[in-house]
């Protein structure tokens, strides 16, 4: 994934003039993430993970959601962790963006399951044509971020979290270094057979 990606490229970036990396997360890493986040530190400990009860949900309808969550404050701990490796000397210049709720063909999808009637679809895709960011809007966050050079430079953006539009946000889990550390031991372990 993400990591590895990096990895393979870091020589390279490493020597450029400025480098930027840029993780796409979501609202979800605040959202849905439980109270007593933990990140696991070993894949076993990430496929085995099951949530808390909410509402009394059961774990099968909740746990996608959490995942999702954990996976989005991931992202942002990832970005973080890697800005204090790399030093705030560095020419690489990482951060993290949700890009907001898009209407994308997947958000647009008519195919639903059979059990949910026509009515409540009419809903939602009215909804996600009314209320979500187009494509064309949802990327200006990441490309301010990926091409804004002189902005990031001048204002050192670098381990930074923000929602659309460009608008800094502290996502406070993410902030927990410990956390953050897990984050990266966790995907180092994940990528070092092929390095």
């Amino acid at each position: 994934g993400h990591h590895l990606l990096y990895r393979m490229l870091e020589p390279l970036l490493l020597n450029s003039t400025m480098a930027r990396v840029v993780s796409t997360s979501s609202l979800a890493g605040l959202v849905w993430v439980p109270k007593d986040i933990q990140i696991p530190t070993t894949l076993k400990e990430l496929n085995d993970w099951k949530p808390p009860m909410v509402f009394n949900w059961s774990p099968d309808f909740i746990q996608p959601f959490y995942k999702y969550g954990r996976s989005k404050l991931a992202q942002v701990a990832w970005s973080k962790a890697l800005t204090r490796r790399l030093g705030e000397n560095s020419s690489v210049y990482v951060n993290a963006a949700h890009p907001g709720a898009v209407a994308t063909p997947l958000t647009k999808n008519k195919n639903h399951p059979p059990n949910i009637p026509d009515f409540v679809q009419n809903w939602r895709a009215t909804l996600v044509n009314n209320v979500c960011w187009s494509s064309e809007e949802g990327a200006l966050t990441e490309l301010y971020l990926g091409v804004a050079m002189d902005e990031l430079k001048e204002k050192q953006v670098r381990g930074r979290y923000f929602h659309p539009q460009s608008i800094e946000v502290t996502n406070s889990h993410a902030e927990n270094v410990e956390l953050q550390e897990n984050v990266w031991q966790l995907c180092e372990g994940l990528v070092e057979k092929f390095l």
